[in-house]
């Protein structure tokens, strides 16, 4: 399903003070006439709840009436329904005076009866497709957010979510989540994730990690397929926010057009853009930020912009699903985790997105699996840049290469994360903070060479012990070694090889996907040797290739792409 955000231009988030039905009615049937089918709202929890314990029945009776209106025109809604933290304010409830909203008493008591009762509102009515507990929740009270073990997390979910099922049936129940879910340490994300029937997750490369050059970049419009690959090992997942800030036509068109391509093509349920139209209201927020108000995809005028074809011709993809792969991303248990002592540094998904564009841009097909569901028969698997491998872990990889997997495992810290000498073969005998010679890894002639930022602290010793070294740094000494494990095999990298790439411009100085052409050639595997810049996904008959490069290739336009059934074309964006 292809949605967008919404939001009254002229009401903005007074849209429950400011109630205009007629404008509503407007707007959402314009909505479904330029061919979308969801549309996300933010209810406002202050003005549902002015009072502590009493409910504004006529704020209530609007929602329903929105919801109503918009499936006279076919469309679905999602409704975030605790919404504080909107467009970089916090429209607070006046009566919460600080208490927690997730572990305070008093004020998950409050939570729990003020979802049920937006939830009551809404019941008759056949198209309410989820609900949202808080649109980036985190960011109500980010220092608590911080002390919240995962338990908290899931204790408030599920709690909420139980009391909307009471009432909504029908109902999936999701939390939308920032980057730092997935590429930073908040406690919220795919990853705590019970109680919720719909993982969700948001798509801006302003603001997220991993050396993302600019909008108009590589891994920039990579970043959404990404997302949606790492929330799909925990659930359903729908990208309810996708989007581009101070940027010029051109390039928020190209972002869109390519990211919600790859976002669909790596398996999301759906994606809904942001926004509808450009803000005319001066209220909080946008008093405070009046930047937030230029990035509809129509103008103040209603007029469409050539963002908005970008979104729509993404419905052509209503058919495509992806192909099981045959080459698995492994996230360790602990692969979120911050540090606690000076025996740990503080580890994000960072170097799986770049395992990710290393994947991608070497053409082999892979999706994210964890410890916690069945593990299929792989051909290969990347663990990239360990800090720490649980029992757990081990286990799994264990599983994975006596099942016949080549698994890859590049070491970001020798003492937590090197596998046991039964997987490895090989094992640590000491480290050095003389790094010098890190300079390249050498292996069958082919160079990479090795920037002294990102290697970690210091360089690990390597004893091959029973494995073959196939990589040697430039002073000889082994790089990465490989041993046989049942029917598969261990590569391990002595390097956080991964990391390498996290600086701004890095990943276009060099071939370093063909470092992972290597392992999966070691694999048994042949990718096609095509334009690193083109994303090829399979599902079924089609096939879908998206230009995430800023020239045109093959026929496709910069960030473009173009859907193929059994080898000819059948549709083309850009």
């Amino acid at each position: 399903m292809i949605g967008v955000v919404y939001h009254p231009s002229a009401a903005g988030c007074r849209i429950w003070q400011d109630w205009d039905p007629g404008v509503i009615d407007t707007d959402l049937r314009r909505i479904a006439v330029a061919g979308l089918e969801i549309v996300r709202v933010f209810v406002f929890w202050r003005d549902v709840e002015p009072e502590e314990g009493g409910y504004d029945e006529t704020v209530l009776g609007r929602v329903r009436e929105f919801v109503r209106i918009a499936g006279t025109h076919d469309l679905e809604c999602v409704l975030s329904v605790c919404t504080i933290w909107m467009n970089g304010q916090r429209l607070d409830l006046p009566w919460r005076r600080g208490r927690s909203i997730w572990r305070d008493p008093g004020m998950l008591l409050r939570g729990e009866q003020y979802v049920e009762a937006v939830a009551g509102a809404l019941t008759g009515l056949d198209n309410v497709y989820a609900i949202d507990l808080g649109d980036e929740i985190a960011n109500v009270d980010p220092v608590e957010a911080a002390a919240l073990r995962p338990e908290d997390v899931v204790g408030w979910q599920s709690r909420l979510a139980r009391a909307i099922d009471r009432v909504l049936p029908s109902a999936r129940v999701t939390q939308a989540n920032d980057v730092s879910g997935v590429l930073g340490t908040s406690v919220f994300g795919p990853d705590t994730n019970e109680g919720l029937g719909l993982l969700a997750v948001h798509g801006w490369p302003l603001w997220s990690p991993g050396g993302i050059e600019s909008t108009d970049s590589y891994k920039a419009s990579q970043l959404p397929g990404f997302l949606v690959r790492y929330a799909r090992a925990y659930g359903p997942v729908l990208l309810d926010e996708i989007g581009s800030y101070g940027v010029n036509e051109r390039i928020a068109t190209g972002f869109l057009r390519a990211g919600i391509a790859s976002a669909l093509g790596a398996g999301a349920e759906g994606v809904i853009a942001w926004c509808w139209q450009d803000i005319a209201s001066e209220a909080e927020p946008y008093r405070l930020r009046p930047g937030e108000r230029h990035v509809g995809l129509t103008g103040l005028d209603g007029r469409p912009k050539p963002r908005l074809a970008a979104v729509r011709d993404a419905s052509a993809l209503g058919d495509f699903r992806p192909d099981p792969a045959a080459t698995g991303l492994y996230v360790p248990e602990l692969a979120r985790h911050r540090s606690t002592s000076y025996l740990d540094g503080e580890d994000t998904n960072v170097a799986a997105f770049h395992a990710h564009s290393l994947l991608q841009r070497a053409h082999i097909p892979y999706e994210v699996f964890t410890s916690r569901r069945p593990v299929r028969d792989y051909r290969l698997v990347i663990v990239p840049s360990v800090d720490r491998l649980t029992v757990g872990d081990r286990e799994v990889l264990k599983r994975v290469a006596e099942r016949g997997a080549t698994v890859y495992l590049s070491v970001a810290d020798h003492v937590h994360g090197w596998p046991d000498e039964e997987l490895a073969g090989a094992a640590p005998a000491d480290f050095s903070l003389l790094t010098e010679n890190l300079v390249s890894l050498t292996w069958n002639g082919e160079v990479w060479p090795l920037p002294a930022e990102g290697l970690g602290r210091w360089r690990i010793l390597v004893e091959p012990g029973k494995a073959e070294v196939i990589a040697t740094f430039a002073d000889g000494a082994p790089a990465c070694t490989l041993n046989r494990v049942g029917a598969g095999q261990v590569i391990i990298c002595a390097i956080p090889f991964e990391r390498i790439l996290d600086r701004p411009g890095r990943l276009a100085e060099t071939a370093w996907h063909d470092f992972y052409r290597r392992i999966a050639e070691l694999a048994g595997m042949a990718p096609p040797d095509l334009d690193p810049d083109v994303e090829i996904i399979t599902g079924g008959p089609f096939t879908l290739m998206i230009n995430h490069g800023v020239r045109p290739l093959e026929g496709i336009a910069s960030k473009g792409w173009a859907l193929l059934r059994e080898g000819r074309t059948v549709y083309q964006c850009g």
